[in-house]
């Protein structure tokens, strides 16, 4: 029986349908964990041209999983600098999405090492992860993964 194995690239303009397609699909799967990652409005228009913009970017990490040669997942990471920690260059994951039909197979782990190797290779020393703080399903994710807390980012709505 041939069991297709999972290739991990840089994405390409060729991505970028189905890039803004799992971009739209990854907020609306927070959404569920937390409202203000509620869309705008408008979201799905703007995906294609956040995702061009990413794929221009120097400073952004952008990488799809293909399986079986479909494109069935991508991780967005890029680094942050703060001269003031030793550690002066954090890679950070912001976005990762794997197809719920392709999930529990190893794709979103190795999506998360290849993008640690890159961001690696653009100096950071540590990787960290952003995700809705309500998001359990994240949470244990990036833990079996070896991540720890590092932050806490507290949110209040404000009027106006």
């Amino acid at each position: 029986m041939y069991e297709p194995s999972v290739v991990v690239r840089e994405a390409g303009p060729g991505d970028v349908e189905v890039l803004s397609d799992y971009l739209v699909r990854f907020y609306r799967f927070n959404e569920e964990f937390d409202p203000a990652w509620s869309m705008a409005r408008d979201a799905g228009e703007k995906a294609r041209k956040v995702i061009e913009s990413l794929l221009a970017s120097e400073k952004d990490v952008v990488l799809v999983a293909e399986y079986d040669g479909k494109v069935v997942g991508f991780v967005r990471a890029e680094v942050r600098e703060n001269p003031m920690l030793e550690a002066k260059r954090i890679g950070v994951i912001v976005e990762l999405y794997v197809h719920p039909q392709y999930r529990r197979r190893g794709i979103a782990g190795t999506l998360v090492r290849e993008a640690a190797e890159k961001l690696a290779g653009m100096g950071a020393r540590l990787v960290a992860a952003e995700f809705p703080a309500a998001n359990e399903v994240a949470e244990s994710f990036y833990r079996k993964h070896g991540f720890r807390p590092f932050t806490s980012i507290y949110l209040r709505e404000v009027e106006g």
